[in-house]
């Protein structure tokens, strides 16, 4: 509550400064991605940044801080917050440098290890690298940044199972969007509708054969869709490209530039495996800070 007070504050004084100037004040709007997760506070279209403050306090809270650090590893990755013995085995690694900043940052810190963890997560793989595949493999284009949180927030269960059938329902709906219904009409047969999204997909499969038989002979064209998917092949090919999609998703809450994007992944391709490089970019950057 204090840093919504303090927030407003600074906004009422912004809002001063210009009825002093004549000008119109613009609207203050609290903006919510979900309702599960904090909201953000923007005067107009200037985002105004809380000032945390520890309960009964006037310390600030800062991104330097290991468990504020760690809190936002949830929220940006893996779009919830912690369970209590996941958080708390977090902070033991992060723990262990005693407050020691060579420790903690660099491109071998164990906060750049942290961080990668999270995307690396089994979690992660079955949410946010599942949506992205879809859009890779058959539209052929990565995911706005609205698109990807959407799709994370759709594909977040409070438990295993949950997030299961919240998977199966994605995969059953992603069929029927009008952009795949448009690209893959009802009236494409086996072979026209599999060989269209491998082409798109970029890979080939030992099951080609297969897939199109079981589609002429009557599977839902979402379980087919599903197994090009989750093949190891598209698995394989999209894993670079969606952790950098991702880092730009993750922590700088937009969609990637393209030079950027392209710039990464070049790195990934010259440096094969060297995540930790481009995370520390990432959590180290001026607008990843900036956010806070």
């Amino acid at each position: 509550m204090r840093k919504l007070v303090v927030a407003l504050f600074t906004a009422s004084l912004l809002a001063a400064g210009a009825s002093a100037q004549g000008q119109t004040a613009p609207t203050l709007r609290v903006v919510t991605e979900d309702p599960t997760l904090p909201s953000e506070l923007f005067y107009g279209d200037v985002k105004v940044k809380p000032v945390r403050l520890r309960p009964g306090t006037n310390t600030a809270i800062t991104i330097y801080d290991n468990d504020f650090f760690v809190q936002q590893q949830y929220i940006d990755f893996l779009t919830r917050f912690p369970e209590a013995s996941g958080f708390q085995a977090w902070m033991n690694v992060l723990s262990t440098c005693n407050g020691d900043r060579n420790c903690l940052d660099g491109p071998d810190g164990k906060r750049v290890l942290v961080s990668q963890s999270f995307y690396q997560a089994p979690e992660f793989n079955i949410k946010g690298f599942f949506a992205h595949r879809y859009y890779a493999a058959s539209l052929g284009r990565r995911a706005t940044y609205q698109e990807f949180v959407t799709d994370m927030r759709n594909l977040t269960g409070q438990t295993g199972a949950e997030t299961t059938a919240k998977r199966d329902a994605f995969a059953a709906a992603w069929v029927n969007r009008g952009e795949f219904a448009t690209a893959y009409p009802a009236s494409m047969n086996g072979q026209q509708f599999v060989d269209k999204v491998l082409a798109t997909a970029g890979i080939t499969l030992p099951n080609r054969q297969a897939l199109i038989d079981s589609y002429n002979a009557g599977m839902p064209r979402d379980s087919v869709l599903r197994q090009i998917i989750d093949s190891q092949q598209l698995q394989d090919k999209e894993y670079d490209p969606a952790f950098v999609a991702i880092q730009y998703y993750g922590y700088l809450r937009r969609a990637p530039e393209q030079s950027g994007y392209d710039a990464w992944l070049n790195y990934l391709r010259t440096h094969p495996g060297d995540y930790k490089t481009m995370v520390w970019g990432f959590v180290y950057s001026a607008e990843y800070f900036n956010r806070f």
